[in-house]
């Protein structure tokens, strides 16, 4: 095996497997005030996600290895999505309960008469 290949078959999986690993730990260590939501052209990334998840779980054709880290790399990725955005729903509801504004009236208050 050459150095091109070895670096093709096993440099390029572990890099993304300890980038997903690294989006993990930002995840829970970031302030949850900061959870990016995708738009636009960023959708992408959820595509990408999901052909990753096909080859991982259905990849036939595909080594163990490959399968293995393509799963891995797609388990890291939803537990850091899952993560940051429950972080993120209870930043949000508790800044909410915080907020000791009065309430917005809808309507006029209604007469006696």
């Amino acid at each position: 095996m050459s150095l091109w290949e070895a670096t093709w078959h096993i440099g390029v999986p572990l890099i993304v497997v300890v980038g997903a690993a690294t989006a993990v730990s930002a995840a829970f260590s970031n302030s949850p005030d900061r959870f990016p939501r995708p738009r636009g052209w960023q959708w992408a990334w959820v595509g990408l996600w999901l052909m990753t998840a096909g080859d991982a779980a259905f990849g036939n054709d595909r080594s163990w290895f490959e399968r293995a880290w393509k799963g891995t790399t797609v388990l890291l990725v939803a537990v850091a999505v899952t993560v940051a955005a429950w972080r993120h729903y209870r930043w949000r509801k508790r800044v909410r309960l915080a907020d000791d504004s009065p309430s917005l009236v809808t309507r006029p208050p209604q007469s006696d008469s």
